[in-house]
């Protein structure tokens, strides 16, 4: 009897054994061939000259997928695109950004409606999209110049840095820092117009601690804009020489 209570309960355990395990396989088997696609709903980029918007999704596809199509748009009142973008095909779901140039018009902060479709081949074809209403924010580009110039016998250095900001932003300036160990200056970067073009202008950063010598240098420089009560940065920072 007790041999018999033995075998009754191996083939209890056996069979649960065996559901856990297939349920385990059905899961198994259908997450990875899933296909999704999912805007992120937090915001989108407006580039510094309006001429693209650059939003993120997840995308999820079998690495075993054929990608026939992946395409993402953007519609606003006075401008719309649509271009292409790369997923990422390996089972999960995986971050993946688009960038759509304007093809007609300039892109500006505020909403825009984006959507992203992907079609793709698994022994038959598989279609899934996704789209959303999302907030455009606006980036500013910052470029520091290779070279900066010593002035008033190494009391200061000039450099010249470009900004760029978008229509309907205000540009509310920056600092540009000069490192020379022991070495370092600072100056002032004056408003620019945000118009989508870019505005060069000299920036004289003044010693402290010593001063500047012609030779290698580090620079670093940030500016901001505003735009619906919030401030957006941009940055560059390069190794210079100074001449």
């Amino acid at each position: 009897m007790a041999a018999d209570r033995f075998r009754v309960g191996q083939v209890v355990v056996a069979a649960v054994v065996g559901v856990v395990l297939l349920g385990g396989a059905q899961v198994a088997h259908a997450n990875p061939n899933e296909l999704t696609i999912d805007v992120l709903q937090d915001q989108a980029t407006l580039a510094p000259d309006g001429r693209s918007i650059t939003f993120g999704m997840f995308v999820q596809c079998d690495r075993k997928s054929q990608v026939l199509e992946a395409r993402a748009t953007v519609v606003q009142p006075q401008a719309s695109g649509e271009a292409t973008f790369t997923p990422i095909c390996n089972r999960l779901p995986t971050f993946v950004e688009a960038t759509v140039p304007a093809l007609g018009g300039s892109f500006v902060t505020g909403e825009a409606q984006v959507s992203a479709r992907l079609l793709v081949r698994e022994g038959r074809t598989k279609q899934v999209q996704d789209a959303a209403v999302l907030r455009v924010r606006p980036s500013v580009s910052v470029i520091l110049a290779d070279r900066a110039v010593l002035t008033g016998g190494g009391d200061a250095v000039q450099i010249d840095v470009t900004v760029t900001c978008p229509v309907a932003s205000i540009g509310r300036g920056g600092q540009v820092t000069i490192y020379q160990s022991p070495v370092a200056g600072t100056g002032t970067i004056a408003p620019t117009a945000c118009d989508g073009l870019p505005h060069t202008q000299s920036v004289t950063a003044q010693a402290s601690g010593g001063e500047f010598r012609a030779g290698a240098a580090e620079a670093f420089a940030s500016a901001t804009v505003e735009d619906g009560g919030e401030v957006f940065p941009g940055s560059d920072f390069r190794n210079i020489q100074i001449s």
